[in-house]
């Protein structure tokens, strides 16, 4: 059996992304989504996401960097707060972030997903998108 070994760098690169995305506001949308895209394996073309974030189609780009895998959920308060949940696959329980955007909090979750994401060997079977009893909420 095979484990795959975190990368502690990339972990310290996801947690300081997870902490600026819910402490940054509006303006800081395309640059942190720049450093998202760098930190993820999209399964759209780089060159499309860039152009949502040149189109300032923030919460497209923030979806595409999530990726169709993951199961996730946005909300926004009368306060322009927002909060998303984001499921990755091999997760029992998702991940709630706010953010001053929904781009922003739904990177804040999905980098905060991808660092307590179990490491899976590499002879274990898929585990299903949505295990049986996991709901967001």
């Amino acid at each position: 059996m095979h484990l795959n070994v975190r990368n502690p760098r990339r972990d310290g690169k996801l947690q300081r992304l997870a902490g600026l995305c819910a402490t940054s506001g509006p303006a800081d949308q395309a640059s942190l989504l720049h450093e998202a895209l760098m930190l993820s394996a999209p399964r759209v073309p780089r060159e499309l996401v860039e152009v949502m974030i040149a189109a300032r189609a923030f919460e497209s780009a923030a979806l595409a960097v999530i990726g169709p895998q993951a199961a996730w959920m946005l909300s926004k308060g009368s306060e322009n707060a927002c909060l998303a949940s984001v499921l990755l696959p091999g997760m029992n329980e998702e991940i709630t972030r706010e953010g001053a955007t929904p781009a922003l909090a739904l990177i804040a979750a999905w980098a905060s997903a991808a660092l307590v994401k179990p490491v899976r060997s590499t002879s274990d079977q898929p585990v299903p998108l949505r295990p049986e009893g996991t709901r967001l909420h």
